[in-house]
């Protein structure tokens, strides 16, 4: 009879990417483990361990050592963690680690019987994909800068140590696997993370809702969510859209979901209070631009249901689930049309805008409230594209697939 296989996942964060596929495994009959810098972590069917850096990277390090000194600290709390697990027995067939952060970096060599996975999300380039794209949008350019050159590429010294040592490598998208090296992109097998359609589906009724009195019945919703309020995921764009839209219908109210905080982007949009500086900037009535916060995933799937249009923005740069889960809600969506985004939408599933043309997120925005007829139709397309070509239970089975080669001796 063959033995149980046994995987053990590495995530600073819990559950992050792996916690529900692992949970789905287990249910199979895997043996699952998870390693996390996070506290208090726990899911039925993983047995989790923890590990955390004994100190803070120290600021004598050399700029350009910096991402490596931290990176290493995280690896040698993991690597402290692993060797006690080893030492009561513990032998995984297989190790997925998130790479970047440096968590995984020596798991070959704390369990070297093992096949290593390393998850790949992202290369830094200078200037990147992302920071050009908002050079063109705010019309400030990137600075010339081989110091700037010289810190990005030391940003991917973790990533490129987990490539080497890896029997095989994830990327979730076509589009981050293309920022990879050529030598490293090759290596790289595309498999997204899956979306929960059973979840995230349309419900007639809700779109009548008033979400608690959030709302007035017969409002028209504008919907947006974020983990932060940032120039990445195109906030100041949709702020900035906001009193053309609701000035054409006074119907018309905004909710915005997620943080005031800075997911991502360098220290110069990390140091700007971007919700403050919208609001002193836009004439913007509070009773109609609702700031939620954070919200529990029924809260979410609400509002996505409610909404009559959803907006979601990005530049080139890491996909946010928020956008396929808004899709396989049936949100009818208008979305910016940046290279991640057209992986998965195009016209017959979302209105497209260039945020480099001033008006267009306004004007699309509007249209889709006006014409609920060709909204309907977009709606329907979306849902389709992710459950045709995203749906969790499906990705999970091929990743299982792809993972049991990899045990195997392929490379998936």
């Amino acid at each position: 009879m063959a033995r149980t296989p046994r995987i053990l996942f590495i995530h600073d964060n819990f559950p992050a990417q792996f916690g529900r596929f692992g949970q789905w495994l287990a249910g199979r009959g895997w043996e699952i483990s998870f390693a996390t810098e996070a506290k208090g972590a726990a899911a039925e069917g993983i047995r989790v361990l923890t590990y955390a850096p004994h100190r803070e990277p120290s600021p004598e390090t050399h700029p350009y050592a910096q991402p490596m000194d931290k990176a290493v600290l995280k690896a040698q709390a993991f690597a402290r963690t692993g060797f006690e697990a080893r030492k009561a027995g513990y032998r995984p067939d297989l190790v997925v680690a998130h790479s970047g952060w440096g968590a995984g970096m020596f798991a070959a060599q704390v369990f070297p019987e093992a096949r290593f996975v390393a998850y790949c999300e992202w290369w830094y380039r200078h200037p990147g994909a992302d920071v050009e794209y908002l050079s063109e949008l705010t019309g400030e350019p990137v600075p010339a800068s081989l110091e700037g050159a010289i810190l990005e590429q030391s940003r991917n010294a973790p990533i490129a140590m987990d490539l080497a040592a890896s029997s095989a490598a994830l990327c979730p998208t076509r589009f981050q696997a293309s920022q990879f090296p050529p030598i490293f992109g090759r290596a790289l097998t595309v498999l997204h993370d899956g979306v929960d359609t059973t979840f995230f589906s349309p419900d007639a009724a809700a779109r009548r809702a008033t979400l608690g009195g959030l709302v007035a019945e017969g409002a028209r919703v504008v919907t947006y969510a974020t983990r932060g309020m940032e120039p990445h995921r195109g906030f100041p764009d949709f702020m900035a859209a906001l009193p053309e839209i609701l000035a054409s219908d006074p119907k018309a109210v905004a909710l915005i979901a997620g943080e005031n905080r800075v997911a991502y982007g360098g220290s110069r949009q990390r140091k700007t209070d971007w919700k403050a500086k919208a609001l002193a900037e836009h004439d913007l009535d509070p009773a109609r631009v609702i700031f939620t916060g954070r919200l529990s995933y029924p809260d979410y799937l609400a509002l996505l249901r409610r909404s009559d249009a959803h907006v979601y923005l990005t530049v080139p740069f890491v996909l946010s689930w928020s956008m396929l889960e808004a899709m396989s809600t049936g949100c009818a969506m208008v979305v910016s049309d940046t290279a991640p985004v057209l992986e998965f939408a195009d016209e017959s599933s979302a209105r497209l805008v260039d945020l480099r043309e001033a008006g267009a997120l306004a004007a699309r925005v509007i249209e889709t409230l006006r014409d609920p007829e060709d909204s309907a139709a977009r709606r329907a397309a979306a849902r389709q594209r992710i459950v045709s070509d995203l749906d969790m239970q499906d990705l999970y089975l091929r990743k299982a697939q792809f993972l049991g080669k990899v045990m195997t001796g392929g490379r998936g």
